[in-house]
């Protein structure tokens, strides 16, 4: 079996705290990566640190921009196990998509919010993408249509195990394959 990962984030920027105070989420962002270091970390992000847009597909590093300024943001990591096939057909989905890096859905993340189902097609933002690549695996079900999915709602997927929780500083160059192997002692 292959791992996925599932980054939940939360920081301090404006939009991030609306979100929070809209959904009283625990967590207002979502990463995904196909590897136990993080890195590389794909979602629907901003291309300049200190501005909301102009924002598209990205791979977001660790050690620069966005998550080096705020690196003091609430994270929580989580895993699925799938198997190769359906590991790669999400890691190919995901490569190909931010190699187009196709632009921030910040229509559908309003009207996420209010539970208005409007999908808009090659557009996404965070949730919306990463539940979009997990429904490619073949594996994964989601539960809802990806364009009203929420961060928190990956919590609720069947299967999900939790890694790790903290803050994005004490993540930046760990390898968290010996916290997996702590979890998959405990479930034998």
């Amino acid at each position: 079996m292959k791992k996925i990962f599932i980054i939940l984030t939360k920081s301090s920027t404006l939009l991030s705290r609306l979100i929070g105070w809209v959904t009283k989420d625990e967590y207002t962002h979502s990463s995904i990566s196909f590897n136990s270091t993080l890195q590389p970390m794909y979602s629907a992000g901003r291309k300049y640190t200190f501005s909301m847009f102009p924002a598209s597909l990205k791979v977001e590093p660790f050690t620069e921009g966005f998550y080096k300024y705020y690196n003091r943001s609430k994270m929580g990591v989580y895993y699925l196990e799938v198997s190769e096939e359906a590991y790669n057909k999400t890691k190919n989905y995901v490569e190909t998509m931010v190699a187009k890096k196709l632009p921030f859905n910040g229509i559908g993340l309003l009207l996420c919010k209010t539970k208005i189902d409007y999908p808009r097609k090659g557009r996404f933002f965070c949730s919306e993408f990463v539940s979009t690549a997990l429904q490619q695996s073949g594996e994964i079900d989601i539960l809802k249509k990806p364009n009203m999915f929420r961060p928190a709602d990956f919590l609720k997927i069947k299967g999900i195990k939790f890694v790790y929780k903290g803050i994005i500083k004490d993540a930046v160059g760990r390898d968290f394959k010996d916290l997996l192997v702590k979890e998959e002692v405990k479930d034998e």
